[in-house]
């Protein structure tokens, strides 16, 4: 297609004076400023849900910290045409710049320090509804495009998804279903795999996080007693990433594995020991489709709600309630055996295990990381 080789040359020619330009242009078009929460733009509509993210939430005035907030610039006919991404260090932002014209909007994307573009995105409109767009970026996928079509009522029916990656291609078509009113009700991707659902709002996160600890303290349960380790182990290692929750790793700490790495890395033991990620057994949780589609429901509201310690705490109340019935698993452990709960990069280690292990803390603690 032409209009994405036109896109990639534009991409790959863009200079540091086109961006002062770019960026000098479009300031000069702002009226108003405000302050969010997180992003709250995209031109694409259901972007949120099709990602499971949150919208930011508009602030009545600038935050207290600026870091991990948006800064938005409207033009005068109140559209976003700058969008500013502050990261953690409250000095440097990412910066974005929306180009309107006639059914088309492009947007610019830059890196924070050095302002090197990142991504060029062009969207096309027709009768104010998205009809198709490009994006090139300096990502692992370099290139997606995407047309829209929609049915007699005038509501997204379906986007055709083609992404372009270093080595291989692919599809992830999108399918949109809406309720009696007319309401989003789910995405489905290639036809087969739900990415949203539209949450019951009779059921509160509350009752959600409820059902969603009765179900995993179940299939662990069932996953360690169905899968037995034959060897001695000085651990289990309940473990999770930053994202999608549920359901958790099981990883299996030997004994011989611990006595090994003690004898052959001294001081620099405890950073593999407590690593599940070194552990030889590390699995994944067997459980059925409706336990399945349950936890990807529950890491979507999760995520869109952003209700991260709430979904970790779930999942220490799990492992509390684990530890409680190991003897009946019959497990082969050390005498000093512990059971633990924490994310793959040990940030909440210390804290778990003493609240897992209290009567083993003071043995332990100065081998954690």
């Amino acid at each position: 297609m032409k209009e994405i080789a036109d896109l990639k040359t534009k991409f790959e020619h863009f200079s540091k004076a086109a961006f002062e330009q770019l960026k000098t242009e479009t300031e000069s078009q702002v009226t108003a400023w405000f302050w969010a929460t997180s992003d709250l733009y995209h031109p694409e509509p259901f972007y949120y849900e099709s990602n499971n993210w949150s919208i930011g939430r508009k602030l009545k005035g600038e935050p207290g910290k600026k870091a991990e907030h948006y800064h938005y610039g409207l033009n005068i006919q109140g559209e976003i045409i700058v969008e500013r991404q502050y990261t953690s260090f409250e000095q440097y932002y990412y910066e974005t710049f929306y180009i309107r014209t006639q059914g088309v909007i492009t947007r610019y994307s830059f890196s924070y320090e050095e302002q090197e573009i990142e991504g060029i995105s062009v969207f096309y409109e027709e009768r104010g509804q998205l009809t198709k767009h490009i994006t090139v970026t300096d990502t692992q996928c370099k290139c997606d495009y995407a047309t829209y079509h929609y049915d007699q009522n005038q509501k997204l029916a379906e986007k055709k998804w083609h992404l372009e990656f270093d080595d291989f291609e692919t599809d992830r078509n999108h399918e949109y279903k809406y309720d009696q009113f007319g309401l989003l009700e789910t995405i489905t991707e290639n036809q087969e795999q739900v990415i949203y659902q539209k949450p019951d709002k009779s059921i509160s996160f509350t009752q959600l996080t409820a059902i969603a600890e009765e179900r995993l303290f179940a299939v662990i349960r069932q996953n360690i007693h169905e899968h037995p380790i034959q060897e001695e182990l000085y651990c289990i290692y309940i473990n999770y990433g930053n994202s999608d929750f549920f359901p958790p790793a099981i990883a299996y700490g030997t004994k011989a594995e611990k006595d090994h790495w003690q004898a052959t890395q001294g001081a620099k033991a405890k950073w593999i020991v407590w690593n599940p990620a070194d552990y030889q057994y590390n699995r994944d949780v067997r459980m059925d489709q409706e336990t399945t589609d349950f936890f990807d429901f529950y890491n979507q509201e999760t995520e869109m709600r952003q209700k991260y310690t709430v979904a970790k705490k779930a999942i220490l109340n799990v492992v509390v309630k684990l530890k409680a019935v190991l003897n009946e698993l019959k497990l082969n452990k050390t005498g000093d055996f512990v059971i633990l709960a924490a994310d793959v990069e040990q940030v909440d280690l210390k804290k778990n295990f003493k609240i897992l292990n209290p009567e083993l803390f003071e043995k332990f603690k100065k081998d954690l990381p």
